[in-house]
């Protein structure tokens, strides 16, 4: 298996591996948006908490990991203990709340969709995209052009 030589230029600028994540976290949240609003309608209405809520822990959850929040702990850890923060939130959801479970996992879908494209306009349009984020695209390039 080969090591990354840390000596070696990446393959891509700061300015790419920034247009890559936007492109395709943007990509993710508007498909995640679009796929529960279309599943809903405007029934998504009537559980706008749960689509605002949902957006909230998601962008919270992706500036956890992004931003190494919780020091001593990997961030591939951190992003494992939020993905069952967010699950528990959705089992949650589906269990207390009273309307259909079809609406309440297309508000979740909904507003997963909302809070990543949030996280990403606040950081990669507002602030600089976190630059752990940045190097895990390098890395990912870097290794497809082995």
């Amino acid at each position: 298996m080969d090591d990354i030589d840390p000596d070696t230029q990446p393959s891509m600028s700061a300015n790419e591996a920034t247009q890559k994540v936007l492109r395709t976290d943007l990509a993710i949240g508007i498909g995640g948006a679009v796929l529960g609003y279309a599943e809903a309608g405007t029934a998504l209405v009537g559980v706008l908490a749960v689509v605002v809520g949902f957006g909230l822990l998601t962008g919270i959850a992706m500036a956890v990991v992004e931003h190494d929040a919780v020091p001593g702990v990997y961030p591939e850890v951190a992003a494992l203990a939020s993905f069952i923060v967010l699950a528990g939130a959705v089992a949650g959801l589906v269990t207390l709340s009273e309307g259909p479970t079809t609406l309440v996992l297309a508000a979740v879908l909904s507003g997963f969709g909302v809070g990543v494209i949030g996280n990403r306009l606040l950081y990669g349009i507002v602030f600089d995209v976190p630059a752990y984020r940045l190097t895990r695209v390098r890395e990912g390039a870097q290794s497809r052009s082995r």
